[in-house]
């Protein structure tokens, strides 16, 4: 039965994210489209399909691979946004997988694989119509296999699919100390260094033809996303609107950047800081990694390794000066899979930030920008949410460490510790 159960499980996790996409998804309120980037996205394949290059003949400020995901919808059949919500639903569907095979290589049990592969194809009712209208879950299916391969020890695919994910968007950077950390963990550390270097070398390898032909258009994909203001829904603006609906406190909201953000020199100290904290907590997640592998051992360094990677995405989320709700995607291959004594704290948070973030958004998000009080009660929740998660997924050593009367498959309680640590090693390969 156990067997047979595990067989469904990927089969019914992909049917079940592919029945909520197409109904559900498409009706009544999670049918909204208030706010939509599938203009803009159009706008790019209209540029390429007339023999525009990125950077060189029009503004894109996402990264090269992006651009190629943009122009695939565009030739899928149907109009543009029928194809690009195909296209979509295949990257939910390989997130979801992905997340059940990385479950699986973790060896937790087949009720908790199911029950992260189902809360990833349930995650468009808990964050609404957006996830059709933007593209992050391209970047969600990359990190999700990425982490898949990381976890069985497939460096050469973990290295490649980062460059990937990098191409897609930049953010997965962050997660070059903790990768180089467990690849050096599990071998050594020139494999390790290599293994990063050449990943980042193929990501230049993609961007120099651009750079070759538009320097100043390539560059300006970063100082894009260097120059943008606090945008109203980070942790920081939260704090800033918060003390606004207390204590009354002047705020100025501008339009620039495709989004919403406080301008003045409160918001940009508050910027700056954050950015600050952002380096800080990274550098934190990397050290707790080191420490917690020393004297971690299979499959709990594994485990150890995904609470890093959970608490690195989350980091991103708390302390970036942007906090769009579409990013609350990248939480789908890293939330669900936390274990330990607050693994189950993670997975429920996650849900409720999800769940407030579509309590607000879209519906409410002009409300918000008007600076009403209600929509700015559900902000500071759903910020404050993310900060426990944060808590919660930490990469403490005590995730790593066997719970009492635990037993590897295949264990009796009579093995001693070596064959403990034999059916360790064979399990983790």
């Amino acid at each position: 039965m156990t067997r047979t159960f595990e067989r469904l499980v990927p089969w019914g996790v992909a049917a079940l994210a592919a029945l909520v996409w197409l109904i559900p998804l498409q009706l009544g309120f999670y049918s909204d489209d208030i706010l939509t980037d599938i203009p803009v996205y159009r706008g790019v394949f209209d540029e390429i399909a007339a023999g525009g290059v990125p950077y060189r003949d029009f503004d894109l400020e996402y990264p090269p691979l992006a651009a190629a995901i943009f122009w695939l919808a565009g030739v899928l059949p149907g109009d543009y946004g029928f194809g690009f919500s195909a296209l979509m639903l295949g990257c939910l569907i390989a997130t979801a997988l992905s997340v059940v095979a990385t479950a699986r290589a973790m060896d937790t049990t087949p009720l908790r694989r199911a029950g992260a592969g189902v809360a990833v194809a349930i995650s468009p009712l808990l964050l609404g119509g957006m996830v059709q209208t933007r593209y992050d879950l391209a970047l969600t299916a990359a990190l999700g296999w990425m982490l898949w391969a990381a976890v069985t020890r497939r460096f050469g695919w973990m290295w490649t699919l980062l460059a990937a994910a990098v191409l897609i968007k930049l953010i997965p950077l962050a997660l070059v100390p903790v990768l180089i950390i467990w690849h050096r963990h599990q071998r050594d550390t020139l494999a390790a260094v290599r293994g990063g270097a050449a990943a980042l070398a193929g990501v230049a390898a993609v961007t120099l033809p651009f750079v070759i032909m538009a320097p100043s258009g390539t560059w300006d994909l970063i100082g894009y996303h260097l120059d943008r203001p606090l945008q109203i829904e980070s942790s920081g603006a939260a704090y800033l609107l918060g003390l606004h609906a207390l204590a009354d406190i002047p705020l100025s909201v501008e339009n620039s950047f495709g989004s919403q953000g406080l301008s003045g020199r409160g918001p940009a100290a508050i910027a700056g800081l954050s950015t600050a904290v952002l380096l800080g907590l990274l550098v934190a997640i990397a050290w707790s990694l080191v420490v917690g592998l020393r004297r971690s051992r299979p499959p709990g360094d594994a485990r150890l390794f995904m609470a890093a990677s959970c608490s690195t995405v989350v980091a991103l989320l708390v302390a970036g000066k942007v906090l769009s709700p579409q990013f609350m995607l990248w939480l789908l291959p890293v939330a669900f899979l936390v274990t330990g004594r607050y693994g189950r704290v993670a997975f429920a948070v996650a849900v409720g930030a999800m769940l407030l973030t579509l309590a607000y958004f879209p519906r409410m998000y002009w409300d918000l920008v008007a600076l009403d009080t209600w929509p700015i009660a559900l902000l500071v929740m759903r910020d404050a949410a993310l900060i426990a998660l944060l808590a919660a997924c930490w990469p403490r050593p005590s995730i790593a460490r066997r719970p009492r009367g635990w037993m590897l498959r295949g264990e009796s309680p009579g093995h001693g510790a070596s064959e403990r640590a034999v059916a360790a090693r064979y399990l983790s390969e």
